[in-house]
């Protein structure tokens, strides 16, 4: 939804405003935020104006947030800065009381919570807690694992009636030794397992959610396995399989030895051995939708390591002065100008791509109206 075009967005208005709903969608998955109250619908108004008049200093919340549960990992991805420990930031897990005060704070104006960023979101023992606070409170909640971790029955159960709206479920191969190219550390059948119980646990509860999207990164090593890798995530019962461009950690001799050789499935154009850098349609991080990472810091940006412009923690200050403090001020001022960009800013996914889109490839399997 926070990339959505200006002309896009007008024409949900009416929608939002008369039904309190709101249709949008997250790398290609569909997500719908419904029953929304007055105070949410007025500050996605705001929100809206804010953008249309490209404010450096924010009248509306942000009604998307993304949250680091932690920056810990059981696989060791070779892109993934937790991963590759190139992360330099402590570690560890989001309390559930830093957890708790944000939503304390913000539950009146959110509609949705990314509850991933740099760690495995399964490794913290208070993520179904979370999942089941967001959903007593009307917030749409998204999630992403690499599979590992789920691996009961009654496992999967607890995430079904926490209330999960939707779940992305990585599988880079279809088989282990492809899969674990990437996926370092990983067992293939341990993912087949979560995905697999997950479904069970959706039948056995009577529930559509969570919507279950099994999500590959393509590689060099990985970019013809897709069909294969297909018609696992159809055996498998998932509601969508999708596959997305690689762009993490773009710097590099790594980068360059997993980016696929076939143009229509890299996330930026090229010129010769330069990046055409194509200009970000609009950065929607600090101004819409924020992160906040496991120890509570708030940040315009998740590739902020250094927190160079941290907003604010939660818990020391209230999160609407943090939302308009001078460094978030300062970093959406460098962002407007174009000329006087944050340093992490050379590490963006987004700017420089090919196309819209991280999504290359989306395709729904088992509708949830079904």
């Amino acid at each position: 939804m926070s990339w959505m075009k200006t002309g896009e967005a007008l024409m949900k208005v009416p929608s939002l405003c008369l039904q309190g709903k709101v249709s949008f969608d997250f790398d290609g998955i569909p997500l719908t935020a419904k029953g929304l109250s007055f105070k949410k619908r007025l500050n996605l108004v705001k929100v809206g104006i804010d953008k249309i008049f490209r404010s450096n200093v924010e009248s509306g919340l942000p009604p998307l947030l993304q949250m680091e549960l932690t920056n810990i990992c059981n696989l060791h991805c070779p892109l993934c800065p937790t991963g590759s420990n190139s992360l330099k930031r402590p570690k560890g897990f989001m309390s559930e009381e830093t957890f708790l005060k944000m939503l304390n704070e913000l539950d009146q104006v959110l509609i949705g919570i990314y509850l991933f960023c740099f760690g495995e979101p399964f490794l913290n023992k208070n993520i179904t807690k979370m999942i089941a606070a967001c959903t007593a409170r009307n917030i749409i909640s998204l999630t992403s694992t690499n599979g590992n971790c789920i691996q009961t029955l009654d496992e999967a159960v607890m995430i079904v009636e926490a209330g999960l709206t939707a779940l992305i479920i990585a599988i880079d191969g279809s088989t282990q030794e492809i899969y674990q190219s990437y996926r370092r550390g990983g067992d293939l059948e341990k993912v087949k397992r979560c995905a697999s119980l997950i479904e069970e646990a959706k039948s056995r509860c009577k529930s559509k959610t969570p919507y279950t999207v099994i999500r590959s990164v393509v590689t060099s090593d990985n970019v013809d396995d897709l069909p294969e890798i297909e018609k696992l995530a159809t055996g498998l019962g998932v509601n969508m399989f999708s596959y997305k461009s690689l762009g993490c950690l773009v710097k590099g001799e790594k980068f360059n030895e997993y980016e696929p050789a076939k143009k229509s499935m890299r996330r930026f154009d090229y010129s010769g051995s330069s990046t055409d850098r194509n200009k970000l349609t609009e950065c929607i991080f600090p101004f819409r939708q924020p992160i906040i990472f496991w120890d509570g810091t708030v940040v315009g940006c998740e590739y902020d390591h250094n927190l160079d412009y941290a907003f604010g923690k939660i818990g020391e200050k209230s999160f609407a002065d943090m939302w308009n403090s001078p460094r978030a001020v300062e970093l959406r001022k460098n962002i407007h100008s174009k000329h006087s960009r944050a340093g992490f800013c050379s590490q963006c996914p987004y700017e420089g791509r090919s196309r819209e889109g991280t999504a290359l490839y989306c395709k729904e399997l088992n509708s949830i109206e079904k």
